[in-house]
């Protein structure tokens, strides 16, 4: 990366800080040799105003997901398991399939066990930051294999094993008690002594405990109406092979440096290059691209980029390689905005590739993009008056006027600043929106919504010719 990246990247993360709300985010970009990129920006504790550096602590989620598969890997080389092993051989737990086909560690380390998502992970975040009400037996080992044994009874199971990718974070509690049961240690022992301290991870850990006490580690911010407030450390002792890490980018950089050199860091194999492979193969389709064993594959830039979110609400992070543009990359914030992760991952991959990630990376343009088009619209002399608001993925067009108004959903065409909506007839209605010199012909000094601040915007349905007035991005960039 040189300067003119860096700073990219550096003014993207601090956009990301104003605009999500996120105290504070760190960042590390690595190729196989070390680090070529590494920063901070925010707060890693606001009421103290004490910095984020590359080194904070924060929970990394579901990350976690990727080291578990890698423990059990170095289990499956010692000649402990097999992956086509039935996790019956290695649990007294009944996950349903049949003797053709019964649940196998495969199938748990690539979510294709049938099983969905049982909201274990959920209800113990959820408790944890006093958020949930639930009454669900989850307090011991007993009570999480009975919840998924009642689910299978039940009939949850939405596929046959390996037919369909469905994900759950009960099959990684499981795959940490077949270490355990393998290994006769305790799951973040054995990841520490045979994963972290192998890969120089010292202050990498799974003990709420030791966390708090780290000279450099994240206060947990959980986003709150419109407050940011600090959280409680959501702890999932139950569940910390499917969530339960603490790290920094630093640590996740170095890791993503292990899978860069096929398994091998600062001259010590971890793993061999065959299993770092196997680890990262697509093993099933998904709509954001195929999934291994704790790792999805995601085309970023022209490239195959190959990573894994994780977020425990008060907290996010994600690291992903990429082997043929020989880079990777680790982003960590102390709250969750509303979206994964990887999407800034993606951004950062761009801008480290020398690109645009406006133009490179789709979600940050379709970002842009929704930021310009939303907000409040007024017809002549503000006799009509509309609304575009984000709605899940996509945009809403709220009409209000003398005579009442109507909610309508926007959707896209080929055209970005064209879409339709139905009527009530099922007919397709055009909705356009002319930004810049598309508007009338006056450009954004004419914008009656931000002082010049961005191109003026003009919206038109049916009879309406409406004008951009305000911006609903109050507050943000």
């Amino acid at each position: 990366m040189n300067e003119d990246d860096r700073a990219r990247a550096a003014a993207l993360l601090r956009r990301t800080v104003r605009r999500d709300r996120l105290p504070g985010v760190s960042v590390r970009v690595v190729d196989r040799a070390g680090t070529v990129y590494a920063d901070a920006f925010g707060s890693r504790d606001l009421a103290g105003n004490r910095p984020a550096s590359p080194d904070t602590l924060y929970g990394v989620g579901s990350v976690t997901k990727s080291v578990t598969a890698l423990a059990l890997a170095q289990l499956r080389a010692a000649g402990m398991l097999d992956f086509d092993d039935p996790v019956s051989t290695h649990l007294d737990v009944d996950l349903g399939g049949d003797d053709d086909e019964p649940v196998r560690l495969g199938h748990l380390l690539s979510h294709t066990s049938g099983l969905p998502s049982l909201g274990t992970s959920e209800a113990l975040i959820g408790r944890r930051l006093r958020r949930s009400t639930d009454t669900i037996a989850l307090s011991s080992r007993d009570d999480v294999r009975a919840h998924v044994e009642d689910a299978v009874a039940g009939g949850e199971r939405v596929a046959p094993p390996g037919e369909r990718f469905a994900y759950s974070n009960e099959g990684y509690v499981l795959l940490g008690d077949v270490i355990e049961a393998n290994t006769g240690r305790e799951y973040g022992r054995y990841v520490a002594e045979h994963v972290l301290e192998p890969l120089g991870l010292d202050r990498a850990t799974f003990d709420d405990a030791a966390f708090a006490m780290d000279d450099d580690h994240a206060t947990l911010y959980l986003h709150e109406d419109d407050d940011t407030v600090a959280a409680s450390v959501p702890t999932r002792e139950l569940s910390r092979p499917a969530g339960g890490l603490f790290a920094s980018v630093d640590h996740l950089g170095r890791y993503a440096r292990l899978f860069l050199n096929e398994g091998t860091l600062d001259g010590r194999e971890v793993v061999s290059p065959a299993t770092a492979a196997a680890l990262t193969e697509g093993r099933v389709d998904t709509p954001s691209g195929p999934y291994g064993y704790g790792w999805r594959t995601r085309e970023a830039c022209g490239h195959d980029l190959v990573g894994h979110s994780g977020s425990i609400a008060v907290s996010s992070a994600y690291v992903g390689f990429s082997r043929e543009a020989d880079l990777g990359v680790a982003v960590a914030a102390n709250s969750a905005p509303d979206y994964p992760l990887v999407r800034l991952g993606e951004a950062v991959f761009a801008c480290a590739l020398g690109a645009d990630p406006a133009e490179a990376v789709p979600f940050v343009e379709r970002r842009r993009r929704f930021d310009r088009l939303t907000g409040e619209y007024a017809a002549y002399r503000g006799l009509q008056r509309a609304y575009v608001a984000r709605d899940g993925g996509g945009l809403r067009l709220e009409l209000a006027g003398p005579l009442g108004g109507e909610s309508l959903p926007l959707v896209g065409t080929d055209d970005p600043h064209t879409f339709h909506t139905p009527n009530e007839a099922g007919e397709s209605v055009p909705v356009e929106f002319r930004v810049g010199d598309d508007a009338d012909g006056r450009d954004g000094r004419d914008d009656p919504s931000g002082g010049g601040r961005g191109p003026r915007v003009d919206l038109l349905y049916d009879r309406w010719h409406l004008h951009k007035v305000a911006d609903e991005r109050a507050g943000r960039e």
